[in-house]
């Protein structure tokens, strides 16, 4: 069993995560200022931009979480997004900035496709990882019902304190979720999905709806 470490370890590997997190600053606001180019370049109309620092609480808990994990690995400390009302939208701007990074960085960015590939949590996104100043920066391109989807669970996992987004939680909210997610998908296509999905979307709305209220009155009941 490993010795906990010491009040002034402890300081110590806070003092160097800080540290490391906070380096990320400049290139994170360097990848928003070079996203709003590519966005003007084109010719988009963006609904959103934002950037942001993954908060140090986060930071620690996925570490705690992942204990072999080197601080390095991490891929999102800094990050930035765009949200666009098409994913055509989404494409040309990927197309753009992924163009901009192989001239800046000599080699192509990494990506990964939460949109043709969706997570089984019904998450869907494109999210590229480039280099500003030599540390990865992690870029979001999401659509305007892709970024509702995302807001919702976060909206959900504020009202109820369970962790939506990390896959805690009953089963019958992710099972609306998915499918909230797939709607939201045939909304994008412009497909009219049918009765029986439409029904099947309502009832797993109506279950997710009651198991949350049946947990709210719980946990009232417990702190009662």
């Amino acid at each position: 069993m490993q010795p906990l470490p010491s009040a002034d370890e402890l300081r110590e590997a806070t003092r160097v995560v800080e540290a490391f997190r906070s380096a990320h600053r400049i290139p994170m606001i360097s990848a928003r200022m070079g996203l709003r180019s590519c966005i003007h370049t084109e010719g988009l109309a963006v609904v959103e931009l934002t950037q942001r620092l993954k908060r140090m609480p986060t930071v620690v808990d996925k570490l705690r979480r992942l204990p072999t994990m080197k601080l390095s690995s991490l891929q999102d400390l800094g990050g930035c997004r765009a949200v666009f009302a098409t994913q055509a939208e989404v494409a040309r701007a990927q197309q753009r900035f992924m163009a901009n990074s192989r001239r800046r960085n000599g080699t192509e960015d990494k990506v990964r496709d939460y949109v043709a590939r969706p997570r089984d949590s019904g998450y869907r996104a494109l999210h590229l990882w480039t280099r500003y100043r030599g540390l990865r920066i992690e870029v979001q391109l999401r659509t305007q019902l892709q970024h509702r989807w995302a807001a919702n669970v976060e909206d959900l996992s504020a009202l109820t304190g369970i962790d939506y987004k990390s896959g805690e939680g009953p089963e019958e909210v992710h099972a609306w979720l998915r499918l909230l997610s797939q709607s939201y998908e045939y909304a994008e296509a412009g497909v009219r999905p049918g009765g029986r999905f439409e029904l099947e979307l309502a009832d797993a709305n109506a279950a997710a709806l009651s198991r949350i209220v049946r947990g709210a009155i719980r946990q009232e009941g417990n702190h009662g």
